[in-house]
């Protein structure tokens, strides 16, 4: 081999270690470019997820209260029913709490 023949071996390795620099650069610009899109795409998944949690939350909550005013009322309507039963019959409504009481007491007194 003589020394123009080495030279252009030279010279055509220098070109293909500046074509592998510059691939390797155009590599690390896509990376780059991807790393950015995936870190877009994870922001946007969590942000959707939180909306339809605080939605999904939103609709439990209007159903708990929509449930505490249902029970609510049936609760008062229950007591005023228990408070007209007492004073349209207070005797009876007397004798009946007090054999609850005596029947509560039994019960109390059997498990001590």
């Amino acid at each position: 081999m003589n020394q123009s023949d080495l030279e252009k071996e030279v010279a055509a390795l220098k070109k293909e270690l500046s074509k592998v620099q510059s691939d390797f650069s155009q590599l690390a610009e896509d990376s780059k470019g991807a790393a950015k899109h995936v870190t877009e795409a994870a922001k946007d998944a969590a942000a959707q997820a939180t909306a339809k949690l605080e939605a999904e939350a939103n609709k439990l909550m209007e159903s708990l209260q929509g449930a505490k005013e249902s029970a609510l009322k049936t609760g008062e309507v229950a007591v005023a029913g228990v408070q007209d039963q007492i004073q349209e019959r207070p005797l009876v409504s007397a004798a009946a709490a007090l054999g609850l009481g005596f029947v509560l007491g039994m019960l109390i007194s059997r498990r001590s």
